[in-house]
Parts: C-alpha cells; sequence; structure tokens
C-alpha cells in the first residue's frame, strides 16, 4: 500500500497513548475539584446546622438545664483544642473538622 504525496505522516501509537493520558488527567482533575466542590457544600451545610441549633437552643432556652450546660461547656472545649492547619492543605485535617462536626451533631442531636 503507497501513500498519497499530500496525505500526512500516520501518527505512532505512542501519541494517541499520550493525547488519551493528557485527556484522562484533564478529567481526573475536573472529577478532584467537583468532588472537593460537593465535600465543601455538605460539610458547610452541617456546620451551619450545627450553628443553627446551637443559636435557636439560646433563643429559645431561658433557663439552661445543667445537662445543656455541660454539654456546651464540651463543645466549647472540643471546638477550642481541635488543631488543623488549613494552610497546609493536609487530608487529615479535613477528617478532623468532619469528625469534629460528627461528633457536635451527636450532642445536639441528644437536646432533642
Amino acid at each position: 500500500m503507497t501513500r498519497a504525496k499530500d496525505a500526512p505522516p500516520p501518527r505512532p501509537a505512542s501519541e494517541f497513548q499520550h493525547r488519551s493520558v493528557v485527556e484522562e488527567l484533564a478529567f481526573l482533575r475536573k472529577s478532584f475539584r467537583d468532588l472537593l466542590s460537593a465535600y465543601s457544600i455538605q460539610l458547610e451545610a452541617e456546620i451551619t446546622a450545627l450553628l443553627t441549633a446551637v443559636k435557636t437552643d439560646s433563643e429559645t432556652t431561658k433557663k439552661l438545664p445543667a445537662s445543656r450546660a455541660h454539654d456546651l461547656r464540651d463543645m466549647l472545649s472540643f471546638l477550642r483544642n481541635l488543631e488543623v492547619k488549613p494552610g497546609k492543605g493536609r487530608r487529615r485535617d479535613l477528617k478532623k473538622i468532619e469528625n469534629a462536626v460528627e461528633e457536635l451533631r451527636r450532642v445536639v442531636d441528644g437536646w432533642s
């Protein structure tokens, strides 16, 4: 089989592989960004729900039960002792925040 004079030379298989890997990496990057965005929205919504629950409780409770005062002291201590370093961008810090939100949610859910 002969090639026409004006036809481009055939491309090596490696060029196709490189292009495919570049496309897949671009897709992975977009997926990662979408995942971070969805995760952030969910976690922020949970934190906002906690904030709302604590604010609502403070506005509707005239005399604070001893158990609630104890819960609030524990929550405050827990939050103040939570050590994260956002500038480092570590996954374990995200996990610490997620675990903190879960723990605080359990406490607030016990108020009902």
